[in-house]
């Protein structure tokens, strides 16, 4: 549709100028003096470009055009928050700490993000309540995990990861401060194991209001 948009839209504006500059202009039904044709019919370059102008802001494909325009954008930061939060790999975790030289879970996701002017919470529980719901089915690089913890107790939060990578079959890599793995590493989602048992929901911050 953005095709459209960009490339066949204006060739019909385009067009539709020029079958009009063909067309004799006439007041009543009697031709107008070749002289008064210019007057008349304007061809040019920036009659085009106010025609183009005007059709792609009143075209109902237009929304079509910015969102697409907009997830190339996050696209972009997105890649650059997954380079930034590699840089750690290996980074000692510690309870309580907020980086950069030590991470808990909260600490390490809240630090990546704040480095492009995302603000999160403290705390992993807070940190769900920010951002809107996704679905495991509509997962993305940028989204946020969130999972249960021995010490929070089933249910509840108390750990949280950030996706890197989506794979065709719905499954995900994330990056997340582990204790048990004693710093930032890799995982994979589902796993079939602890990840999986302890699962709470995903939350989407980018590019929506927190």
């Amino acid at each position: 549709m953005t095709r459209f948009i960009k490339y066949i839209l204006p060739a019909i504006i385009i067009s539709a100028i020029a079958m009009t500059a063909k067309a004799e202009p006439s007041v009543n039904s009697y031709p107008l003096p070749a002289k008064h044709f210019k007057s008349v019919v304007d061809t040019s370059e920036e009659l085009v470009k106010k025609a183009y102008d005007s059709a792609r802001e009143n075209s109902p494909f237009a929304f079509i055009e910015e969102a697409a325009d907009s997830n190339a954008g996050h696209g972009e930061l997105v890649s650059q928050m997954k380079d930034f939060a590699a840089q750690f790999i290996g980074t000692r975790y510690r309870l309580g700490a907020a980086g950069p030289k030590q991470f808990d879970c909260s600490g390490f996701v809240g630090y990546v993000y704040r480095n492009f002017g995302f603000n999160l919470s403290r705390d992993s529980r807070s940190q769900y309540l920010q951002g809107e719901r996704v679905e495991k089915d509509e997962l993305k690089p940028g989204d946020l995990l969130f999972f249960s913890s021995r010490s929070s107790g089933k249910g509840r939060v108390g750990h949280v990861a950030m996706v890197v990578d989506v794979k065709d079959d719905g499954s995900c890599t994330f990056i997340h401060a582990s204790s048990s793995k004693r710093g930032v590493v890799y995982q994979n989602f589902p796993d079939n194991g602890y990840y999986s048992r302890h699962y709470i929901g995903a939350k989407r911050i980018i590019g929506t209001s927190i």
